[in-house]
């Protein structure tokens, strides 16, 4: 067994990070931890660490000094996107050691990712059908069921507990430091409050909605919309910005579709409601003439809307793989770690809307099998029993086979292959092809 130094910087806001420490210890690691604001020590309390405080340009010099001077051999984070995150991957290159990035699982329920590096367009995970087969050789297929429960009420507050000290003290301890969130969290809460107050409206309406795209006759396209605020739009996607590959897409349904088809837009079910996208996809299918044949739909049964539809267009949703394993054609308009050929639309989304091609037979099981080898765990970042089995399997992991994966090779996913299609149908001019 290795002997590991892991250095801690931001994890999720609940303990799951203080779990996963106690966990590496007992396999004997050595724990560090660098905290940037008050939530972060307020889900490491009681423990000791160092913190850094000071100004965002002054971080990787920091932390090549800490990471030289403490021995670190390993640095562990939430997500690759968050500006400090992006850099300590950039330091854990320069000095040789490994940097593991762990977040929602890719399989869902209950599974957690874990990957060295880097995730979606700088993911290690292979690009090629051959090499994904062979991981997958011998493997058995994972378990689908959900084995945690789950609660919204301890995901908020929990969220609470993060980001209220932030705001009221914040300011006092920790000056330099900003949330990684796209807008600020009161401004987040009362989305929530609105949300809230319509939630009656809102579930009738997606009853209705529902009701139609199932039942009804139409065949329609499913485009789970992910969170406009998420580094995989941030960082990982064409334009940065999903209000833009929205307008896009519509504008691409609008020329391309065939007439007799519907395109149906699914808010993300924690969507904080600021982005108001029952209006703005109206209008956006009113001026490109395409108004009766788009719809929204905030709420709804995922899985049979699905079962449904003849086809999903997505950025780089978790919902692509949910499809895929439902053996429905997919687009990912963005480098996803199932964006490979055998099981995407590898073609321009144009061509999706008229001919969409479904993944081949073999190859959605093939995917799943290499992912719970090499970068999938099972378990949550809430609730006890999730928190301690996701903690001991990722602790297992950081301390297991570390040649599964080419991390001095990764497969080049920096071209955004759709962003010069997208660019072009929405009239947005200047934007590049590559990343």
């Amino acid at each position: 067994m290795r002997h590991l130094t892991l250095l801690f910087l931001q994890g999720p806001a609940s303990p799951f990070l203080k779990t996963l420490a106690e966990a590496a210890e007992r396999r004997g690691a050595k724990v560090l931890k660098i905290n940037f604001c008050l939530g972060d020590g307020c889900f490491w309390w009681p423990r000791k660490a160092d913190w850094f405080t000071g100004r965002p340009a002054e971080w990787p010099d920091f932390l090549k000094r800490y990471v030289t001077e403490k021995g670190v051999t390993d640095i562990v984070m939430l997500g690759d996107g968050r500006p400090r995150h992006a850099a300590a991957v950039t330091v854990a290159r320069q000095l040789h050691i490994r940097a593991h990035i762990f977040e929602h699982g890719y399989l869902r329920p209950d599974w957690l990712t874990l990957e060295p590096f880097g995730m979606s367009s700088k993911s290690c995970f292979p690009a090629d059908a051959t090499t994904i087969r062979k991981l997958a050789e011998g493997e058995a297929d994972p378990p689908s069921d959900a084995r945690f429960a789950s609660s919204f009420l301890t995901y908020a507050l929990y969220d609470l507990a993060f980001h209220i000290p932030n705001v009221l003290l914040g300011w006092l301890v920790h000056p330099h430091y900003r949330a990684h969130g796209a807008v600020h969290p009161l401004v987040e809460y009362a989305g929530w409050i609105g949300k809230a107050i319509t939630a009656p409206w809102r579930r009738r309406a997606a009853r209705s909605v529902e009701q139609r795209y199932i039942d009804g006759s139409p065949d329609f396209f499913l485009f789970p919309l992910q969170l406009p605020g998420d580094y995989q739009i941030r960082v990982h996607a064409p334009m940065g910005n999903l209000f833009k590959l929205v307008a896009a897409v519509i504008r691409s349904f609008a020329l391309h579709a065939p007439e007799t088809t519907r395109l149906l837009f699914k808010v993300h079910p924690i969507d904080n409601g600021l982005s108001r996208w029952s209006g703005r996809i109206t209008r956006l299918a009113r001026q490109n003439g395409v108004e009766g044949r788009i719809h929204v739909i905030d709420g709804g049964d995922l899985d049979a809307l699905i079962a449904r539809s003849i086809g999903i267009v997505t950025i780089n949703s978790t919902v692509g793989l949910t499809a895929l394993l439902a053996h429905k054609p997919v687009i990912a308009l963005a480098p996803a770690v199932y964006d490979v050929a055998g099981l995407t639309h590898q073609a321009s989304l144009a061509s999706f809307w008229r001919m969409p091609m479904p993944p081949e037979p073999d190859m959605p099981g093939a995917l799943v099998r290499a992912m719970a080898r090499t970068i999938q765990v099972r378990g949550g970042f809430i609730g006890r029993a999730a928190m301690e089995a996701g903690a001991e399997a990722m602790a297992d992991r950081l301390f297991g086979e570390t040649d599964l994966l080419p991390v001095d090779s990764p497969p080049d996913r920096s071209h955004f292959r759709y962003e010069a299609e997208l660019s072009d149908v929405s009239g947005i001019s200047g934007a590049g092809t590559t990343k």
